[in-house]
């Protein structure tokens, strides 16, 4: 399955389980490297991750098929991560 079937998949079904793990798999490196550039490795960044492909999962149908989805993905990743963090930070900062 492409990146773009994914998306199309993941923006009528966010719960799609076979096709969010396709996404993974086919993805995995950019995955990591974006989880590793805005958390620690280890269980933090495994935690994250979960976390974070939910949520691309969830936005997924604010993906157009004209877009070029690898892009999209690495954008979206990105944002996701970002947002996580700074979530982090806020929770902490309330304590």
């Amino acid at each position: 399955m492409t990146n773009r079937e994914a998306l199309v998949r993941l923006a009528a079904n966010k719960n799609d389980r076979f096709t969010l793990l396709s996404l993974r798999e086919n993805n995995a490196e950019i995955i990591r490297i974006t989880l590793t550039r805005y958390f620690e490795s280890g269980p933090v960044s495994e935690k994250a991750e979960s976390v974070v492909m939910h949520r691309v999962a969830e936005h997924a149908r604010s993906y157009e098929t004209q877009q070029d989805p690898d892009q999209w993905l690495t954008q979206s990743l990105s944002s996701e991560c970002d947002r996580l963090r700074n979530e982090a930070i806020q929770e902490k900062a309330g304590r």
